[in-house]
């Protein structure tokens, strides 16, 4: 699809008044216009960065409290472990310049992903790492990068970057000083890109509309009954007949809070190793599948029992056909990605269906990515994305 910028847009949009028609879940309709009003902020940003002496550097303080000392142009990025690419795509509104390399297990995820059609350039990108936990640092210096992002939670990977003398930015996933909140985890990564590329302010207008989203769907939320909220299970990995779940700490638990579910998974501690007896014993009146990138699993191997190993049946879950999968959007959406707050309305459709039945949510994924993707979804995406 032909891709516009976010400026262009929100130039053109100003021209006319907004209107939008309320539809059923996963329809087209919706309005975002509050949250478009802000180009001044980029521009601003932009201006700051262009008066840069660009042979210089700055002070970027990481999510591992370390100042690293970046410079001023940066031109040459390398990401390794971290799955930050959706987010570094939506940081430049739809494109993702300067990459030269990044963890090659992700190529495959992308392959599964609208990411793909949006920053395709991705692809091109070489391979970094042989697996996600497997660094390759010759590799990494033959590409000669000015800056590496790296997740802030791996030491050991961050003793062999930091020894390589390239600069290296830590940015946090599970197990940092703040809450594994997906939603305010993407939040913080775009605002350490606002650091590394010097541009404060570049994504306050992205961020607030985001917030709108998750506003608005959160108010729907508090006005249902607690009778009525039902139980949750988010199985993140199987494999080989080990069901592994998303437990306490993980980003499952933050998704669980903000839907306002009973969480069968609160009494184990994070991503962990569960037996399919204990499944049974949670019982979970909602089921939903890890996407692409952590597990192949689909809704119809469950709901058919076509799974190897295992029988799950007997779940209400399935009796009652409430088997969601997350194979949506750019990136795997039960983690931090700047889709985060589509993630949550479409999580919300699925749990609450009576009370969201109004919920403009295939025309707010729309606006939302030809706003700040620049990106024009199409009819067959978006099915895909609401398929599950």
């Amino acid at each position: 699809m032909k891709k516009i910028s976010r400026r262009s847009f929100i130039t053109a949009m100003a021209a006319v008044s907004a209107a939008g028609v309320l539809a059923a879940c996963g329809s087209s309709s919706g309005s975002m216009a509050s949250s478009m009003a802000s180009s001044a902020v980029s521009s601003e940003a932009a201006s700051s960065a262009a008066s840069m002496d660009e042979t210089g550097t700055h002070t970027v303080v990481d999510h591992g409290g370390n100042e690293v000392e970046v410079p001023n142009k940066v031109t040459r990025v390398v990401i390794d472990q971290i799955p930050i690419l959706s987010t570094y795509m939506a940081y430049f509104e739809g494109s993702a310049p300067y990459i030269v390399g990044y963890c090659g297990s992700f190529k495959s995820v992308i392959s599964d992903t609208v990411l793909k059609n949006i920053a395709p350039e991705l692809l091109k990108s070489s391979d970094t790492v042989y697996a996600q936990s497997d660094l390759n640092i010759e590799e990494i210096l033959k590409l000669n990068p000015d800056v590496i992002l790296y997740n802030a939670g791996n030491s050991s990977h961050a003793e062999i970057l930091k020894a390589s003398g390239i600069p290296s930015v830590g940015f946090a996933t599970v197990g940092a000083s703040t809450e594994a909140d997906p939603i305010e985890r993407y939040e913080e990564w775009l605002k350490l890109l606002e650091q590394i590329f010097n541009e404060p302010g570049k994504t306050d207008a992205f961020v607030a509309a985001g917030d709108e989203i998750v506003t608005d769907v959160e108010a729907r939320i508090a006005e249902i009954p607690q009778t009525d909220r039902p139980s949750a299970l988010i199985l993140w990995k199987y494999a080989d007949g080990v069901p592994k779940v998303s437990g306490q700490g993980t980003f499952g638990t933050y998704w669980m809070k903000r839907l306002g579910v009973t969480d069968k998974a609160l009494e184990a501690t994070g991503f962990a190793q569960a037996s399919m007896e204990q499944i049974y014993s949670w019982d979970p009146d909602i089921l939903f599948l890890d996407g692409p990138g952590l597990q192949p699993l689909r809704t119809e191997d469950v709901l058919s029992g076509n799974v190897d190993g295992a029988d799950f049946s007997t779940l209400t879950a399935v009796k009652s056909g409430r088997v969601y999968n997350t194979t949506l959007g750019m990136w795997n959406w039960f983690t931090p990605n700047p889709d985060a707050p589509l993630v949550l309305a479409w999580l919300a459709c699925n749990t609450y269906p009576d009370a969201f039945a109004d919920y403009p949510l295939g025309d707010t994924i729309k606006e939302y990515y030809k706003t700040w993707y620049g990106y024009d979804v199409t009819d067959d995406e978006l099915e895909e994305m609401l398929l599950y």
